[in-house]
Order: structure tokens, then sequence, then C-alpha cells
């Protein structure tokens, strides 16, 4: 079978990319300790690149200044101002080597009720819409992170055993347990606590909402100067952007707050100041959930109604997630694979057509039906890019059998959560590919100049 589909070129906006395979946005938690790019980072995605991915989608790059932008242990990418350009700019040189690769900046305002307060300023909670904290409801976990519970917190695995009797408990059962499950992470593990009851965010201001807006313009057009070629906007699966547009967590009672015009101001805002400042014809999207997953959150109807408003705003590509952090299981991290293509038709029905992207894939075969059924345009790999950053090199040779497939036993998530270093069980160069160049510095077009400056070099005469 040759999944031609797969390799078919696409355009988007004033880019066009070779196939249809991207690497998904994922935060691998690479980064240096104030959010700098390395040379991991830079071996990370050129692996990818060398494996014949279409598009390259970055880890969410944090471009919000402030000390309430909102952390996380897995120590987020920045790109706040000149003193990080640089070292994008040579990650996206490494990716531009490989046979016309093209990569795109996730790029977000910040952590929302997810985050928590950075660890030099304590006292400064992460800003959100409003102060209400987040709980992950244990039923919630599926059975990649009961795996990954019970690995990291084995007291966990005494007070339930039986993760599927909880699974299936009313609200009433649910709540006498749920004192317990507090109290042994608070003692045993406080990694595991800190990730599943968030902190308390503080309220922004209309003026601090409004910096932001702003200030993503001018850091989208930056990121194209150091010609990233494309700019997404991080509002799905729970954080600052999608806190603002869900009822469950957004409970203001100004212009950012209460009808479904209100609570995406904040997002329309950001894609109308930004593509005014970047022109008419760059790639320029959002990321969204097609719905989020938990009573009382953003339905997908409401979604539809988003991407429609985002869509005359001036965005021009989509790329679909679902859940929250409240709801791990069904967020960006389920078992199986293709959960998400269920939201496509209604993102391109809501966008008139425009170009939609949709991950979660094993299966070359899976996804070559997606693309060629017409539900998704394009088709990414998050954790299987992890597994086998070689999937799209694999298919396109027809070594469907060679690939390494993910597992989903969720353990690169888990070791983010609990300060690890990212590892993959099936790839034991995940997160380590720095220690392997020849995975990544084959590439002709660069071998061609370094052997030219070889050869004037060893044609000088001894002195």
């Amino acid at each position: 079978m040759a999944y031609d589909e797969l390799f078919e070129p696409i355009q988007i906006g004033d880019v066009e990319i070779k196939n249809r395979i991207a690497m998904a946005p994922m935060n691998p938690g690479l980064s240096g300790p104030e959010g700098y790019h390395t040379d991991v980072n830079t071996a990370w995605y050129a692996t990818r690149a060398r494996g014949g991915f279409g598009l390259i989608i970055t880890e969410c790059c944090v471009m919000n200044p402030h000390p309430w932008h909102g952390s996380e242990i897995l120590n987020p990418s920045r790109f706040t101002d000149y003193r990080y350009y640089r070292y994008h700019s040579e990650m996206v040189q490494f990716v531009h080597e490989y046979s016309q690769c093209k990569i795109f900046m996730q790029l977000s305002p910040g952590w929302g009720w997810q985050g928590h307060p950075h660890a030099e300023t304590p006292e400064c909670p992460s800003g959100g819409p409003s102060a209400i904290a987040l709980e992950v409801d244990v039923r919630n976990l599926n059975k990649g992170w009961e795996r990954q519970m019970k690995r990291v917190t084995p007291e966990f695995a005494e007070l339930i055993p039986d993760f599927d009797t909880v699974r299936n408990m009313s609200d009433e059962e649910y709540a006498a347990v749920r004192g317990m499950v507090r109290d042994v992470l608070a003692e045993k593990s406080p990694d595991m606590l800190h990730v599943m009851y968030g902190d308390t965010p503080r309220e922004l201001t209309v003026g601090e909402i409004v910096d932001l807006e702003d200030r993503f313009a001018v850091q989208a057009d930056a990121a194209f100067k150091i010609e990233y070629d494309g700019v997404e906007v991080h509002a799905p699966h729970g954080y600052l952007l999608h806190s603002f547009l869900s009822p469950r967590s957004n409970q203001r009672h100004d212009q950012y707050g209460g009808s479904l015009e209100n609570r995406a101001r904040f997002l329309l805002n950001i894609v109308d100041k930004t593509r005014k400042k970047i022109g008419p014809d760059k790639a320029f999207g959002v990321r969204l959930s097609g719905d989020e997953l938990m009573p009382g959150g953003i339905s997908h109807e409401e979604i539809k109604q988003v991407v429609s408003w985002c869509k005359d705003a001036g965005a021009n590509f989509f790329n679909i997630s679902q859940g929250s952090y409240e709801n791990p299981g069904a967020a960006f991290a389920p078992d199986g694979e293709n959960e998400f293509t269920r939201w496509a038709p209604g993102f391109k029905e809501a966008s008139g057509g425009l170009p939609v992207i949709t991950p979660n894939f094993i299966d070359p075969a899976v996804a070559a039906e997606v693309i060629s059924s017409g539900q998704s345009d394009m088709i990414s790999l998050g954790r299987q890019a992890i597994a086998d950053p070689f999937w799209p090199a694999k298919v396109k040779a027809g070594r469907v059998d060679d690939i390494v497939k993910c597992v989903r036993c969720q353990r690169c998530y888990m070791n983010l959560m609990i300060s690890h270093w990212l590892e993959c069980s099936v790839n034991p160069t995940a997160g380590r590919e720095k220690l392997y160049p020849d995975l990544w510095l084959n590439t002709p077009k660069l071998e061609k100049k370094v052997n030219r400056f070889r050869e004037k070099a060893d044609a000088l005469p001894q002195i």
C-alpha cells in the first residue's frame, strides 16, 4: 500500500508543505532553566525533520514576559524578546536543511488556571480569567495515566487498587474518597499533587489582557522575521486562552466574560491584531479543543462559532485538540488513536473549508483514510513522533513493518510532571538526540557546505 494521500503537497497561506504529515506541538521539557532553546531542542526537532515530516509545529513558546505567565515543572520554552531569537533561529535553520521541511511556532500567552507560580516569584499566582482553581477528577485518568500513577506513587495503587471501580463511581461515591486521594498525594507525591490540584489563579485586569493582545502580535511578527514559516495560536485544552473561552473557568462580568462573544474576545483580538501586523498571506492559525469534554465546559457547537469568528479575524488554518487537564484521559493523550477526527467536520464547516490538522495517529492506514476521505487536510503525530521520528520516511519507503509504534504508556508525559528527563519506553534516544548526531546531522545540503570548507582548510600550508 503506497499511502500516496499522505505525501501530496498542501498550501497553507503562502507556505507550500511537501506532505500531509505534521509533528504535533508537544512540550518536551528540553529548554534551559530560563526557557532558552538549547542544542537539545535543536537536535530534537532536526531529527524529526530528517525523519520526513513535512511540517514541524513547535512546543508552545510563551510570549508573556510577566511573572504571572504561569509556570510548570516541564519548564516551558520562552519567546518574549530579542534574547531568545537567535536560539530559535539556529533551530529553524537546521530544520530547513531537510528537504523543504517547514516549521511553525506555536505561540502562547500563558498557562492560565493550569499554571502555577514561578519558582522565582512564588508569591505571584498565575494569571487567569477568574480566581477558580483546577482539580483533576481521578475518574478521568485513562489506562496510560493509571499505569504511570502506580509507577511513581505506589501508595496510590494501595489506595485505589482497581481504577475501574473508581471510574464508575457516582459523584456521591467519589466525594467519599476524594479527600483521601489528596492526602496521599500531599504526603507521598508532592509533584503529582502539583499536577492534580491547581493553584488558584489571579483574575487578570482588562489592561493586562490588552497588553498581551498587543505583545502577541509583536512576537508573532518576530517569529516570521527569524524565518519561522508560520505561527499557531496556543488556545486548546485548558491553557490561558481556552480558560477564557470556557464558562467553567471564566466567570467574569466585564467585556471578557459572560457571553460566548465576550469569552472569545481575548482570542479574537489576538488573531485580528496579529493578522494586521504580519500581513494578509502568512500562515497563521489557531489550535482549539473541539470540545472541553467537561460538564459546563465549552461545547463543540460553541467552538464551531469561535472557529468561524477566528476565520473572519484572519486565521487561515486550524489545529484540533480536545479536553483539558481536568480530563487528561480524553484530552491530548488518549489510549487509542484517531479520537480527534470527530471534530474535524465541524471545524471544516465553520471555517469555510480552511485547512484543518488532526492529531493522534499510529497506523498509516488509518491516517491515510482520514486524508483520502476528506475528513481532514493534514494529520499530525505527537507521542508517535517521539516513539519513531522516522515514521514518515518509513511509510514513504514502504517499510511500515519497521515503524516503532507508540504503546500509549504515558511515560513521556509523566516524566515531565515529576521533574524527570523525557523518556520513551520504546525509543531510547528520545530526548537524547543531541548525543546521537548521526540521527540528525546527516543532511546532504549541510554536508556539502562543510566538505567545501574542509577542502579549503586542508589546502592551507602548515605554519
